[in-house]
């Protein structure tokens, strides 16, 4: 049975929480062969939205301000899948600190203290990780609730992000192929958190969503995707998806996207993507989450 969990964002710590049949009948499933249960959908679990599959326009136009690195804008076709309404909150990967007390580091947050998360701060996303921290958290979330979680690539993350159904049946927006920012029209700072001293709740900005109603793409934190750092055309069977540090090539740059508080505007467009190394661990960039889900066939 799939049970959703249906909030305005994301809960307190200790919340009740009711489950309901969906409308939507993909079943997120593990793959064939895996014999791990699928439990119903915990409080502490991020919420997930189903991005439908299709072709969207990576990437951006050459153009006056926009690096070469993100060009040639050109299609990419995804499979279903979902990815976290909103990024992993404080909350949540503190759940995995308190299971896990001999794997994972507390994040390199001055407010975290003795492993434990700040308590004004619970659904302020998670930040001080590095990309392999959050390789680790997606892995034991798999392994506690049978859902195969990962990282999103970077063209889910940017698809989630630029793209929806109006885009899907041809009608544009304001003559544009994609969206330059999640929301409808040009910048509006009010919709995100960016060029401020620190981070804020990752409900705080619901004008911010994306056409599939993902929150918090735009700064508040960077965030870390399955992607090796790789020039344009993106080709997801082009080998830069790495889903865990094991088959990590040494000094390998990974991909991150969607700016931070600290990011200027023309930092945190859609197409916008940077990269760092997978150990560092800086007080502006976090993570979601992303699950495969069940194919038909």
């Amino acid at each position: 049975r799939k049970a959703v969990m249906e909030a305005g964002g994301p809960l307190e710590w200790g919340t009740p929480v009711l489950f309901s049949r969906s409308d939507d009948n993909r079943l997120i499933e593990m793959p064939a062969g895996d014999a791990r249960p699928i439990i119903e959908r915990q409080a502490w679990e991020p919420e997930t939205i189903l991005i439908e599959g299709g072709t969207f326009m990576m990437g951006s136009q050459p153009g006056e301000g926009i690096p070469e690195h993100e060009t040639p804008q050109h299609e990419v076709y995804l499979p279903d899948y979902r990815i976290g309404r909103y990024p992993v909150t404080n909350r949540e990967y503190g759940e995995f600190v308190r299971r896990e007390k001999n794997t994972p580091d507390q994040p390199r947050d001055a407010d975290w203290f003795n492993r434990e998360p700040p308590a004004d701060r619970l659904d302020h996303p998670v930040t001080g990780v590095s990309w392999h921290d959050a390789v680790r958290y997606c892995r034991w979330l798999s392994e506690v609730t049978g859902r195969r979680y990962r990282l999103p690539s970077e063209a889910e993350w940017e698809k989630a992000a630029s793209w929806g159904r109006e885009m899907q049946t041809g009608e544009q927006e304001d003559g544009q192929t994609k969206r330059q920012f999640p929301w409808p029209g040009g910048w509006d700072g009010q919709r995100c958190n960016v060029a401020s001293n620190g981070t804020t709740p990752v409900s705080a900005h619901p004008d911010g969503a994306s056409a599939y109603g993902v929150e918090d793409l735009m700064g508040n934190v960077q965030e870390w995707t399955r992607s090796l750092w790789q020039p344009y055309p993106y080709r997801p069977e082009g080998g830069r998806e790495i889903v865990d540090g094991a088959s990590l090539p040494t000094g390998a740059p990974m991909a991150h996207r969607g700016g931070s508080f600290k990011s200027k505007p023309d930092e945190v467009r859609c197409s916008a993507r940077g990269n760092y190394v997978p150990e560092s661990r800086p007080t502006w960039r976090g993570f979601r989450v992303a699950v495969e889900v069940k194919q038909d066939g």
